[in-house]
């Protein structure tokens, strides 16, 4: 059975932290080139005054994604609320149920008055075509400079 919920980070980070790895790994580690380090206080703040949201796919019980995101007011666009995916991802053996946490994670963020979903992809992840075919247009191009 496939659940989708918010949890507390502080909870589930243990579990879903193979995962997170596997993230880093895609292209951070080596763009950054330091490893993976979280901030647990900042996380935790993060999430006491609701800006931070981790939702949690289980497989009868077991994680197999999560989606972390960030919602804020848009200083730019005058009482506009924007959700931004920090982390989105599904263990490759059950990408199948992918569309799942997307779609639960669009109402999630509806229901949390949001205007805007705003996310970014790993380059050699990158599926484009699929969230455009979810109602996502192209924006910006991201880039990173490591100081």
């Amino acid at each position: 059975m496939i659940t989708i919920q918010r949890e507390k980070w502080s909870d589930c980070i243990g579990q879903i932290m193979p995962m997170c790895q596997q993230v880093h790994d895609i292209s951070e580690r080596d763009i950054y080139g330091i490893p993976l380090d979280f901030d647990s206080e900042l996380y935790q703040e993060a999430e006491d005054i609701g800006t931070f949201h981790c939702l949690v796919m289980r497989e009868n019980g077991k994680p197999i994604g999560f989606h972390w995101i960030v919602m804020y007011l848009f200083p730019r666009l005058k009482e506009k609320k924007q959700a931004v995916s920090d982390a989105i991802f599904v263990d490759p053996a059950k990408r199948f149920h992918a569309k799942k946490l997307i779609e639960f994670s669009e109402n999630y963020i509806k229901s949390n008055d949001c205007d805007f979903w705003a996310l970014s992809t790993l380059e050699p992840e990158y599926r484009g075509e699929m969230w455009q075919k979810l109602g996502f247009n192209k924006s910006e191009t991201i880039l990173i400079k490591v100081m």
